[in-house]
C-alpha cells in the first residue's frame, strides 16, 4: 500500500503542473473590429452635444459642469497627441 502513495503522489503532481500550465495560456483575446468613420462621427457629435449641454446649463451645477467640460478637453487633447 505504501509503495503506491509514491507514484500516486507524483501522477497528481504532473496533472497538477500540466492543469496549471494550461490555465495560463488561455483562450487568445477578442479584439473588438475599427469603428467605421459614421460611427466615429456620431461619437464626436454626441461628445461634443454633451459638452455644450454642460456648458448651458452650468448655472445649475457649476462644479459638475467644470469637470465635465476638463474631462471633455483632456481627453480630446490626450487623443490628438504633442504633434497635432
Amino acid at each position: 500500500m505504501t509503495s503506491l502513495l509514491l507514484p500516486l503522489f507524483l501522477v497528481l503532481v504532473g496533472v497538477a503542473f500540466w492543469a496549471g500550465r494550461m490555465s495560463v495560456g488561455g483562450p487568445t483575446p477578442v479584439v473588438a473590429p475599427a469603428a467605421a468613420p459614421r460611427e466615429l462621427a456620431e461619437r464626436d457629435a454626441f461628445i461634443e452635444q454633451l459638452r455644450e449641454l454642460a456648458w448651458q446649463h452650468r448655472d445649475v451645477a457649476p462644479e459638475l459642469s467644470t469637470i465635465i467640460i476638463d474631462e471633455i478637453t483632456t481627453h480630446h487633447r490626450r487623443l490628438s497627441g504633442p504633434d497635432a
